[in-house]
């Protein structure tokens, strides 16, 4: 967790900004999904990604502008007014080519991989339909994530960061949270999986609180992982969450 009560409770409000834009990205990628025709998803896919792209990046703009104030106002809060000034840029939302590669993957190439599999075309337009919904989210929340990644790598007061997580992470992300601010500057470049809610927060000191809920995360690493290593530490770290 942050160094002051201020930062703590503005990382939170910021996690939850980003959540709800991830939600708001997913519901406007539902309600674009019937432009896809499974009878003609070759004929459909070019109309459905000229209206499902442009959803990506205005939400990938949003969240990369959220991100740069969230990371301007919680390094004043941390570091003081005394500090040398820091410029944090907003990323610029991935390449189209980026976009369309990740949606028509999981969205009408899963589509037809599934019926040629023999699927009924309301399950596979519905697999497809989830898929690619939260890759949207995953790529337009990495707006913010890219700007806090720049911004830790250029911010000379910044020493790294730590995973900061939901109450509902999956296992890898939890298990990723329990190891604290460990996370240096050469690390920085956040991975996430589709539909992850998962950000960071910038590590200004090395004697900084670790994020709400890490530390509960690494009390039962220790305890359901004792004695295991590799997947096996994993696995049993993902049954005692469950």
């Amino acid at each position: 967790m942050a160094a002051t009560d201020a930062g703590r409770r503005l990382t939170e409000a910021h996690r939850l900004a980003q959540a709800r834009l991830g939600a708001q990205t997913v519901s406007q990628m539902l309600s674009v999904w019937p432009v896809l025709d499974p009878s003609d998803l070759t004929g459909s896919a070019p109309r459905w990604l000229s209206v499902a792209v442009p959803v990506v990046q205005r939400q990938a703009e949003r969240s990369a502008a959220l991100a740069a104030s969230y990371y301007s106002t919680f390094r004043t809060l941390e570091v003081g007014l005394t500090a040398p000034s820091f410029a944090v840029g907003a990323a610029a939302p991935p390449a189209v080519e980026q976009i369309v590669a990740s949606l028509s993957v999981t969205g009408p190439v899963a589509v037809s991989r599934r019926l040629r599999r023999g699927d009924v075309t309301a399950r596979a337009m519905e697999v497809g339909r989830a898929m690619s919904a939260r890759s949207a989210h995953r790529i337009a929340l990495s707006g913010g994530r890219t700007t806090i990644d720049r911004a830790i790598q250029s911010d000379p007061q910044a020493l790294g960061y730590a995973r900061v997580t939901s109450g509902s992470a999956c296992a890898f992300c939890a298990m990723l949270a329990s190891r604290g601010p460990v996370y240096d500057k050469s690390s920085v470049r956040f991975e996430a999986h589709d539909g992850c809610s998962c950000g960071h927060e910038a590590v200004f000191s090395k004697d900084q609180a670790w994020p709400s809920g890490a530390e509960r995360y690494r009390e039962v690493w220790d305890e359901a992982t004792r004695g295991l290593s590799g997947s096996d530490a994993l696995n049993a770290f993902r049954r005692a969450l469950s």
